[in-house]
């Protein structure tokens, strides 16, 4: 319960999910004053930021690609699913190309140039999954969005940015549409369109309507009882006391009762898969984006990538994971699925371990020309960070370095050494070469993105520790980032 409560997050930048919305629209059912409030607002001159707002599976996602797929207007429109926490930068340089405007070459002119853009015509730019870009207390954890924001908001202009979160962030300036479930008769005609037979009110009103959990429960009876696929046939499931928990005095909530039915619904769908299933889905649940049956076999090692294909496929019919295609066939997790699965999956050493040799057999070699270039070298960081394998996630990054200094990555610099030295200030392994080098490259991507005072703090840093332990080095290293710091500040005499 906790798991599907709170907002999933990324752990480390990520794949942005860039084009159109990968959402289907099959079995799409009311939500008209939904779409009526927020054609408003597109409409509204005074208004350049609108939110959907709501709980897991209340289908955030899908009224927006409504929106995306068939409002009138916006000639130029771009969908960033940000699910994996991917940095601004990406989705900065993305949405730039797309419309056709120069990206800069310095990162910290992305924010300037991207609110240029949005400013001089009428786009419309819609970020999915805000909630992975926020920290527990509602802050920005990826550096540049917070900026964007309140910049668009000073600024504003005929384009729209919409966004779907689970939880707000600490902006004003939004227009905020929270989303609820399905009207009875919205919800009823969604069952009906999915071949659901019984008293489809009386279980429409049980759930409030929760889209996520009604398909859940419609594919479930449909897979096991194709024939008759009652809601009586719940009880067979081993869902027969889900109206006496959903209606339990200590279910406080809508949204609690809400997130009690998806667990109870989830157990009783993962109950009835094949063990192949279950570990499939258990070990696929460790990558974080859309994943193919290649990278699925690699982690389920034995198996024919036809037949795994196969699984892939029977998984979306019970609405456990979606297919995408787009050039080639993808699956990927509702993020309430995912924290469910990664929940039943417990330890997943030997999944993350598998996917770390997947990358590095796919890994592309030097020269690189973009960023997707090096995204399974990040990958590898990612994997090698959740075995708490600093080292290896140290070598990971360290390997396409340059090449992210000279594209003008700092952001990610910034976030993923960022990540390493927390970790290793945490240990106290202050004898560690990574720790120190790390400190310094934090250093060094801060003063790439002007800001001074940030880097000179790590500098100092690496150079209080490689004084204390030693090493020459490390010194020479730091007292050159202090001195270019300096100089960058204006403040010669101190860095002579």
């Amino acid at each position: 319960m906790e798991l599907l409560e709170r907002s999933t997050k990324a752990e480390s930048p990520g794949v942005l999910k860039a084009g159109n919305s990968p959402k289907s629209l099959a079995y799409w059912q009311g939500r008209k004053t939904e779409i009526a409030q927020i054609q408003q607002w597109l409409t509204d001159e005074n208004t350049c930021l609108i939110g959907i707002e709501g709980i897991g599976g209340t289908g955030k996602s899908m009224l927006a690609t409504k929106i995306y797929d068939e409002i009138a207007g916006f000639p130029k429109r771009f969908w960033a699913d940000v699910s994996n926490g991917a940095g601004f930068s990406d989705v900065a340089r993305e949405v730039l190309t797309q419309f056709g405007f120069p990206v800069p070459e310095q990162e910290a002119q992305l924010v300037e140039a991207l609110v240029r853009c949005l400013r001089s015509g009428e786009f419309l730019l819609i970020i999915d999954n805000l909630e992975s870009l926020l920290q527990p207390d509602r802050q920005w954890g990826s550096l540049f969005y917070g900026e964007f924001f309140q910049t668009w908001i000073e600024s504003g202009g005929n384009s729209k940015v919409l966004v779907t979160t689970r939880e707000r962030p600490e902006l004003k300036g939004f227009e905020w549409l929270p989303l609820k479930g399905l009207q009875v008769e919205e919800g009823v005609a969604l069952l009906t369109a999915l071949g659901i037979k019984g008293d489809l009110a009386e279980f429409v009103e049980l759930v409030d309507g929760h889209p996520l959990l009604l398909r859940l429960v419609a594919d479930l009876l449909k897979e096991e009882y194709s024939q008759d696929p009652d809601l009586s046939r719940l009880a067979d499931l081993g869902l027969g006391n889900l109206r006496q928990l959903l209606t339990d005095p200590q279910v406080l909530g809508v949204h609690r009762r809400e997130n009690v039915g998806l667990v109870l619904v989830l157990d009783a769908s993962f109950a009835r898969l094949s063990e192949l299933q279950k570990t499939l889905l258990q070990n696929i649940s460790v990558y974080r984006g859309a994943v193919d049956s290649a990278a699925a076999v690699a982690v389920l090692p034995g198996n024919s990538e036809p037949e795994i294909e196969g699984e892939l496929r029977n998984l979306v019919k019970r609405s456990l994971l979606i297919e995408q295609l787009n050039g080639r066939r993808r699956f990927r997790f509702q993020p309430v699925v995912w924290e469910y699965v990664r929940y039943k999956a417990g330890d997943q050493t030997q999944a993350h371990q598998r996917a770390i040799d997947y990358y590095r057999s796919v890994a592309k070699q030097p020269p690189w020309q973009t960023r997707d270039d090096v995204q399974e070298y990040l990958e590898i960081f990612y994997h090698c960070y959740q075995l708490q394998d600093y080292n290896s996630a140290f070598d990971a990054l360290r390997f396409c370095d340059e090449f992210l200094t000279l594209r003008g990555y700092y952001i990610d610099q910034v976030e993923l050494y960022g990540q390493l030295v927390s970790k290793w200030q945490e240990i106290g392994d202050r004898e560690n070469w990574n720790y120190r080098a790390s400190l310094t490259s934090l250093g060094i991507a801060y003063s790439s993105q002007g800001q001074y005072q940030r880097a000179i703090e790590f500098f100092q840093q690496s150079l209080e520790i490689s004084r204390d332990i030693g090493d020459r080095n490390g010194v020479g290293n730091s007292l050159i980032g202090l001195g270019n710091a300096y100089y960058s500040l204006g403040e010669y005499q101190r860095a002579i």
